[in-house]
């Protein structure tokens, strides 16, 4: 359908095929009212004819507008044009010249210093578009432009992004380059920064050994392989600087890969300036002193507030228990109830009747001096015809006497003072 020669929008005439795949293809083209070399990007007509999927491609061209890094390439226009009745989506880009790393790696793989060169380059131009919130998601050495004085440059940026992960082409091709795309993009379809660390990890693989990690008959077993297999392990002659880098990269879980694209710029020209050291060790190292410093004062923390909270429950289980005893204490005061009982009855009782025998105790000193004879002869003149007038009270309060304290000894008191009165 496209060819040399081909307009857009009466104004792109594209000259020279550059490459293509399943999002379409790319070509070099010249801008005829500015009179410049541009490369023009054009989408298969089956991913233009969804409206979702051309809106969200125009968001992210916008957005590549607006991003200026020396490692990315320059967005110019976007565009809708119809060719042989089908209508289709263009991305209008800056030409790089030079040639793809695609092309280079075919020739023959790169050295570790060049690798990690290219891989800190390409590493800022990938942060610098995170920090936009676009993420690549077709990052390989075919979208990679190497220019004359040996910079790189990545192109079509928004592309895949802008697609949801997973879907697919008329084709049947999926969005994502199988031997580039991460595990999560092929499972949970998960878009995030870190695929683009995974997929930048492939190609320093490959261009460190010169072929890819994986591979397969099929996209579908290539992709199994990202998902399920190792790596093969890179050639002894790559120091562990260098192979740290693409180790960590090739991570299947997000979490352990590098945590940034500019972390893992930093860490290949970390690389690049001491190769023998093994970079990898250190983040990790790191990361596992942030885990454990992280559990222990987890651990503190717990141990702190168990220790906090455990003399509040201990007082409440006292008081409960306090609780029974306080009862069981009732019946001491029933003791000295029942020590009450018998004073209060009987003491204030008893003490009436004590007065009595306290005026009857007083002709009691005088039989302790009766005793001699002369005695008994006064007492009949003067002292005891008063004494039978205070002998019949007590006879009144005698009654209740008996009941409580046997009365014989003073009877016979009485009877032996009596005795003579008669």
């Amino acid at each position: 359908m496209l060819g040399a020669g081909t307009t857009l929008s009466d104004r792109y005439r594209l000259t020279t095929r550059i490459g293509g795949g399943g999002m379409g293809e790319v070509w070099r083209a010249s801008d005829i009212v500015l009179g410049r070399e541009v490369a023009v990007k054009v989408l298969t007509p089956a991913l233009t004819e969804h409206a979702t999927f051309v809106q969200r491609f125009q968001n992210e061209a916008r957005a590549m507008a607006t991003l200026r890094h020396p490692g990315v390439v320059d967005v110019y226009d976007y565009g809708l044009a119809v060719v042989g009745g089908r209508t289709i989506s263009y991305l209008v880009m800056e030409y790089v010249p030079g040639e793809s790393l695609d092309l280079i790696l075919r020739r023959e793989p790169l050295s570790p210093a060049r690798t990690m060169r290219l891989v800190a380059e390409v590493a800022d131009a990938l942060a610098a578009a995170h920090a936009q919130g676009i993420v690549h998601r077709d990052v390989k050495p075919g979208n990679l432009l190497v220019r004359p004085d040996g910079r790189v440059a990545l192109g079509d940026f928004g592309i895949a992004h802008s697609a949801s992960a997973g879907q697919l082409t008329a084709t049947g091709a999926m969005l994502c380059s199988a031997g580039y795309c991460a595990p999560e993009m092929a499972t949970a379809s998960d878009v995030s920064p870190s695929v683009d660390v995974y997929a930048l990890g492939v190609v320093a693989y490959e261009c460190l050994t010169g072929r890819l990690p994986f591979d397969g008959d099929t996209p579908v077993q290539i992709i199994y392989k990202h998902l399920h297999s190792a790596p093969p392990p890179l050639p002894d002659s790559v120091a562990p600087g260098p192979r740290g880098v693409v180790t960590k990269a090739l991570e299947k879980s997000p979490e352990r890969r590098w945590a940034s694209a500019e972390e893992m710029g930093l860490a290949a020209r970390r690389a690049l300036a001491e190769p023998r050291e093994p970079l990898a060790r250190k983040p990790r190292r790191t990361l596992v002193g942030a885990f454990a410093v992280g559990a222990a004062l987890a651990v503190s923390a717990t141990v702190v507030g168990m220790l906090w909270m455990r003399p509040a429950t201990p007082a409440e289980d006292r008081a409960t228990l306090f609780d029974p005893v306080v009862t069981t204490e009732v019946p001491t005061p029933t003791r000295t109830q029942v020590r009450n009982r018998p004073p209060a009855p009987s003491a204030k009782p008893a003490q009436p009747p004590k007065q009595p025998p306290n005026t009857t105790h007083e002709p009691k000193p005088k039989p302790t001096v009766t005793p001699s004879p002369t005695l008994p002869t006064s007492p009949p003149t003067s002292t005891k015809p008063p004494e039978p007038t205070p002998t019949p009270p007590p006879a009144t309060p005698e009654p209740p006497e008996p009941t409580q304290v046997p009365p014989a000894e003073p009877t016979g008191d009485l009877q032996c003072i009596k005795e003579p009165c008669p």
